[in-house]
This record gives C-alpha cells, structure tokens and sequence, in this order.
C-alpha cells in the first residue's frame, strides 16, 4: 500500500484548518511517511514565519499550527 502526505494548517484556538496540502510526497509504508510528515511539518512552520502573509507574531497570535496525516492510495 502507498501513502501520501497531506499538511494542514490549524488554529489550535480556533480548531480550524484552511484546506489541505498535498506537497507530493509519497511513501510506500505508514511508518516512512509519519517519519517525514514530523520533519516536513517543522520545516513548512520554520517557512510561514517568513512569508509576508504569516509571520511569528501571526503565528503566536492564532497559535498556529502543523497537522499532518499519511492517506492511504488505493491500488487500481
């Protein structure tokens, strides 16, 4: 079975999470893809403190977040 990775950006006040992102990662087991989706998921938050639409204190204001889950492909 193969998994992709899809990141989602969430408000940890609010709950919410802006639609999904799927960077084009895939894996061929679970464990590979959670793995990646930890250090993925750093990186992409590293990344939004420098983008003009988010910023630290965007960040720190509506504690945002990183969420991540590994979906799996179904073979056809």
């Amino acid at each position: 079975m193969k998994f992709i990775l899809v990141l989602h950006l969430c408000s940890m006040i609010t709950s919410k999470c802006i639609d999904p992102h799927i960077p084009g990662y895939q894996f061929t087991n679970h464990y590979d893809c959670a793995i990646a989706g930890y250090a993925i998921s750093q990186k992409t938050l590293k990344l939004l403190v420098e983008d003009e639409n988010y910023g630290l204190d965007r960040i720190n204001n509506e504690k945002l977040a990183i969420r991540f889950e590994c979906r799996s492909l179904n073979s056809a």
